[in-house]
This record gives structure tokens, C-alpha cells and sequence, in this order.
């Protein structure tokens, strides 16, 4: 996750985990509302670059006394995606799982779109083999990840009375009983309202991307994000 708002709720989750372990000295607890993690010393940014060169897919590394590190991804509260590292991410743990998604959108998009057109946002239902591997991540893209954590920008946290337990304001996911338990989707979206349909548009590798340059702002592709709710409007494609 990238920007000002990300580096300023890592920034304070990190802070209000380390700042209250300094107070008691041992391994804290951290708690949101469905999950809990104990014997925390330790938290701290990841560091370094996923294998094609992009942002990292774990943010956060907390550490417990024994030494046990826990993968953590950082997401907004607003629609989040529910996997990382983008399109050069996903490609890493999945070869040509991005090209192969973007060739059946430009292929239904064709059918009822002409050059120049708004683009409506198109979703495509994950496998389970496929869900579990892009929610979790790999070690080339910067994973993989144990937790994500969904919350506000800012962080907020409050202490019990011994200051050895606490609660934060966002919410700690397990990655892997997530992915199993729900239903993911490819969501394909334009970056600037003002993107017109392309079917000739490709990137650099000769990838379809759909979407022609924004007259406001020159934004030439979209974003593929993976989310799990899909508005009941919208048509479901395979690939």
C-alpha cells in the first residue's frame, strides 16, 4: 500500500504496538474486534522490494518473544483490494493470470462496447486454488502474509488498566481463513473517469489494456483490484 495515508497508518500501528511494550516491558497483547494476538515485542516496517521491483505485499512484521514473526498487509477502510502487489504482484505468484483476465475483458467488453465508450467496471470470479494464492502472497512479491489489517488511516488505541492488552481501532484478518471462507473477485477499474475504451490499447508485453489515455490527466491503463462484494448490476465473467 502506498501514499501518505498508508505511511501514516503503518507508521501508527507501529508506534502504538512498540510504545506499549516499552511501557510493561513484556510481550503485549493486540487485540481488534474478531481476533487477538499475544506475546507481541516487537513490531517494525517491512523492508525492501518485491522481485519485479513494486511495493512490498507485507507492511508491518510483528514479532513475539519466541521469536515468531507474523506478515502483516495494511489496507483503507474504503474498499480495499484484498490481495497485493498489484498487477506485477500477481503476476509473480501467477504467471499470465494477468494477461489471461485482461484478454477476457477486453474480449466481452468488445461485444458491447465501441472505441471511445465508458468503460464499466467488469468482475471475474477467482478460483479457490487461484484465491488462496494471491490473497496469501509469495516471498517474491514481498509475502507471504499472515494477517491483514483493515482499518482507518489513523490508528487509535486504547490499554487495559495494566497496559498489556491492546485494542486498536482497524481490524485483524487471518489471510488464509479469509481466502477459504469468502468468495473473491477481479474487479477491473479506470483510474480517471474520463478513460474511453480502447480495443487496440496494449502495454509494453503486448497485455490488452481496454482503457485509451485520459484527455485530463493521461492515466492509460486501468487498476485490477480483488474485492469481495460485487454489486448485484454488474455481470460476473470467467476466465
Amino acid at each position: 500500500m502506498a501514499g501518505q495515508g498508508a505511511e501514516r497508518q503503518e507508521t501508527g500501528f507501529v508506534d502504538a504496538i512498540n510504545n506499549a511494550f516499552a511501557n510493561v516491558q513484556k510481550g503485549i497483547t493486540v487485540q481488534t474486534r474478531d481476533l487477538t494476538v499475544h506475546d507481541i515485542v516487537k513490531a517494525e516496517k517491512y523492508s525492501g522490494r518485491s522481485k519485479a521491483g513494486t511495493e512490498p505485499y507485507t507492511d508491518v512484521i510483528l514479532t513475539t518473544s519466541k521469536n515468531i514473526k507474523y506478515n502483516i498487509s495494511m489496507k483503507g477502510s474504503a474498499a480495499p483490494s484484498l490481495a497485493g502487489g498489484g498487477l506485477a504482484g500477481m503476476e509473480i505468484v501467477i504467471p499470465g493470470i494477468g494477461r489471461k483476465f485482461m484478454e477476457a475483458a477486453l474480449k466481452h467488453h468488445s461485444k458491447t462496447l465501441k472505441p471511445g465508450d465508458k468503460v464499466p467496471d467488469l468482475f471475474a470470479k477467482l478460483n479457490d486454488k487461484d484465491k488462496l494464492k494471491l490473497v496469501i502472497g509469495s516471498p517474491d512479491m514481498g509475502g507471504p502474509i499472515d494477517f491483514m489489517y483493515i482499518g482507518p488511516m489513523d490508528v487509535r488505541v486504547s490499554t487495559n488498566v495494566n497496559k498489556d492488552i491492546i485494542t486498536l481501532n482497524g481490524e485483524l484478518i487471518n489471510a488464509t481463513k479469509y481466502a477459504k471462507t469468502h468468495d473473491l473477485y477481479f474487479r477491473l477499474r479506470a483510474r480517471r473517469d474520463d478513460q474511453p475504451f480502447d480495443p487496440k490499447a496494449r502495454d509494453s508485453k503486448g497485455i490488452p489494456t481496454v482503457y485509451g489515455k485520459s484527455p485530463s490527466k493521461g492515466d492509460s491503463k486501468g487498476r485490477i483490484v480483488i474485492t469481495d462484494k460485487v454489486p448485484k448490476v454488474r455481470e460476473i465473467i470467467t476466465f
